[in-house]
């Protein structure tokens, strides 16, 4: 799928409204893509380096469920936690890249 412009204007949309109600987040890194799911047509990537605590702020702003937090090991090292969730019509994707070897305790505490 090729993405228009006007498909990437709903994107920066959705993101300004989220921090305009929050705007204390964190900066993240941010991919836009065209993936098409059941219920969105853009999903767009929020995502962060070894910063538990902004994956927990922005986590809290998108209303999702610290259940709904999903990790698993890197086979080159390190652990990836994410979480998804779609917002005005925008599937997103939160990530945070952890380096350490062992799981990010806070993040596991936070899933447990």
């Amino acid at each position: 799928m090729i993405l228009k412009a006007s498909d990437q204007a709903r994107v920066f949309h959705t993101l300004t409204a989220l921090t305009d109600e929050n705007p204390d987040l964190p900066a993240p890194e941010i991919h836009i893509h065209g993936h098409i799911t059941i219920t969105a047509m853009v999903t767009v990537e929020v995502v962060l380096h070894g910063d538990e605590d902004g994956f927990e702020a922005w986590r809290q702003a998108l209303g999702i469920d610290p259940t709904d937090v999903q990790q698993r090991h890197l086979s080159l090292g390190g652990w990836v936690s994410s979480a998804h969730t779609i917002r005005l019509g925008v599937a997103i994707v939160l990530t945070v890249h952890h380096r350490q070897e062992a799981p990010p305790a806070r993040v596991l505490a936070a899933v447990a």
